[in-house]
């Protein structure tokens, strides 16, 4: 129901915004004040947080519809940088309102800078103040934060925790969410590109029938649609994992798989269509760009098969099933 919600309204600011001509936020300046109001009214952005902050508590299932909306809507709001975020700063006994937005900065597991994510807290060139930042490197033996408020914060606690680091050991639980937000966002996104891809097939006609009708494209969208599915089964099975405690290695699965199937699905698509989406006219070129984006952010395919390889080879012959079936200890499972 909550997904369900949230994707209504991000559809409603999608359509608005398609009717006034304008398109996905690309920095703070192309932020959707109004979308992000209606939010904020609806309780969207503290979902992750405890119960006696407002939130939903752990509610990793309900998340993950919310950021599969995310990704088939593209708002111009950093909605999956905030949920997260909260339920970081929650851990951390940071309270703040939710007037602002909050954008996450998260090295890359290579030490890079995180393409996704504003350098420092943003203003508009009016001046007028929008989102907070969080620094976020959760790829050592711990997790290192540090939270830098907006000087406007009306939270007290925020404004005197500002450039506060905080460092915990929940590092599997951490990358767990980044991973299950990661691939939540890339499947959205997969299930808005195929949707565009069926109805353009359906619709575009060469020599005197859609081209849907045409073998070559039903065994291309066909291949995308297991693609598509693979993704949303393992995405499910992560978000129900992380829900009991056990993040690893169903998150790092879901992402590694989502990642996967994100260029295959970007690709037929694309081709589906012509090669014509590739123009930032075309909608399609916004699905896609959600694709190109979160494949590499916060871990791309190859980081958690990595990761995920180098579990089996310390599990041994006899410890691979539980691996993969996620009967192990969460101690154990390392970067």
């Amino acid at each position: 129901m909550i997904g369900d919600a949230v994707a209504k309204m991000l559809a409603q600011a999608q359509a608005s915004a398609a009717s006034q001509g304008s398109g996905a936020a690309t920095d703070t300046q192309d932020l959707d004040l109004a979308l992000w109001q209606t939010l904020v009214e609806s309780g969207v952005p503290r979902l992750l947080r405890p119960e006696s902050q407002g939130g939903a508590g752990n509610a990793f299932r309900d998340a993950a519809e919310v950021l599969q909306a995310v990704g088939m809507h593209a708002p111009a709001v950093p909605l999956t940088d905030t949920l997260l975020a909260h339920f970081l700063l929650s851990r951390a006994s940071i309270d703040l309102s939710d007037a602002r937005p909050i954008r996450l900065r998260v090295a890359a597991p290579d030490g890079t800078p995180d393409a996704g994510a504003a350098a420092a807290p943003q203003q508009s060139q009016s001046g007028t103040e929008h989102t907070h930042l969080l620094e976020l490197d959760p790829w050592g033996d711990e997790v290192v934060m540090t939270w830098h408020p907006l000087t406007d914060a009306s939270s007290a606690t925020a404004g005197a925790a500002s450039g506060r680091t905080v460092r915990s050991a929940e590092t599997a639980m951490v990358q767990g969410l980044l991973a299950l937000a990661g691939a939540s966002v890339l499947t959205g996104a997969m299930m808005r590109a195929m949707a565009m891809a069926i109805e353009w097939a359906g619709t575009r006609v060469q020599f005197g029938r859609p081209i849907g009708q045409f073998q070559a494209i039903q065994h291309s969208l066909a291949l995308a649609a297991e693609e598509l599915a693979a993704s949303r089964a393992a995405l499910d099975w992560a978000a129900q994992e992380l829900e009991v405690g056990r993040p690893m290695p169903a998150a790092a699965i879901a992402k590694a798989r989502a990642a996967e199937a994100a260029g295959k699905v970007a690709a037929i698509t694309h081709q589906v269509h012509g090669a014509i989406g590739f123009t930032a006219e075309f909608s399609l070129f916004r699905s896609t760009q959600q694709l190109w984006l979160w494949r590499d952010r916060w871990g791309d395919e190859h980081h958690w098969n990595a990761w995920l390889g180098r579990q089996a080879l310390a599990a041994g012959p006899d410890g691979l099933f539980d691996l993969i079936m996620g009967e192990v200890e969460q101690v154990n499972l390392r970067a």
